[in-house]
């Protein structure tokens, strides 16, 4: 299997932890965004949307990391995070419909598109009216995920699936992207569980690595400015 992937990014934070946990022989290429690589022809052969991350295995192709992460725990079936039983197959697939559709899109994503990643794509300076909404749509969300958590180790109940994966990626960003989430009692007692994984400290660390490594290609585009290289490699 191949990922591609930009390391940096907060969004594939899940993706390579569970690579990691599952210990699946798959090398990781990156995409630089900042360098457009995502719009080359032969990226788009295989992804049309002009994102990432997408995954390539055998000759099939898989976009969306929802998708994905699905995909790889499909592989370990012993492993539990995809559960086998109907009802737990619908509560993750319920949180992977969340994650897309309201913490993703409508909460952090929407801060992080303009704080961090429109510096890196080269689409001009944030709209505070923009920032505004991810910030209260954020609100809204992180209550809902706190309140969800009550009594329970992982998002559903005492086993750990794909969607703690596809929902923690995030939450290292909270304080750069200043989003309140230590308001969140139960998010911070969740997330503490999962970053104590070795597998989410390997992918930590190997974001950290590769945000360190895209430093230069930033600083080509920045200059000497370091408050819009930091944000661009958030």
């Amino acid at each position: 299997m191949k990922l591609y992937l930009f390391p940096p990014s907060p969004r594939v934070l899940g993706l390579v932890a569970l690579k990691n946990h599952l210990s699946l022989e798959c090398e990781v290429q990156p995409i630089d965004l900042g360098r457009g690589e995502q719009l080359t022809p032969q990226y788009l052969a295989i992804n049309p949307n002009k994102k990432m991350p997408t995954l390539e295995d055998d000759g099939f192709v898989l976009w969306e990391s929802n998708a994905i992460l699905f995909y790889m725990a499909a592989k370990r079936p012993e492993s539990g995070l995809w559960p086998s039983d109907l009802r737990g197959q619908a509560e993750v697939l319920r949180w992977l419909a969340w994650e897309s559709a309201h913490w993703d899109a409508e909460s952090w994503g929407m801060v992080v598109f303009e704080k961090a990643s429109k510096a890196v794509l080269g689409l001009g300076p944030p709209d505070p009216a923009f920032i505004a909404r991810g910030e209260q749509n954020f609100a809204r969300f992180a209550a809902v995920l706190n309140d969800s958590l009550r009594g329970k180790t992982w998002l559903v109940g005492e086993r750990l699936t794909i969607a703690d994966f596809s929902i923690a990626g995030f939450v290292p960003l909270a304080e750069r992207m200043a989003l309140p989430v230590e308001k969140f009692s139960e998010i911070l007692r969740w997330y503490k569980g999962l970053a104590a994984l070795p597998a989410w400290q390997d992918a930590l660390i190997a974001k950290d690595a590769a945000m360190a490594a895209w430093r230069p290609t930033a600083r080509s585009r920045f200059g000497d400015d370091d408050a819009a290289i930091r944000a661009a490699i958030r």
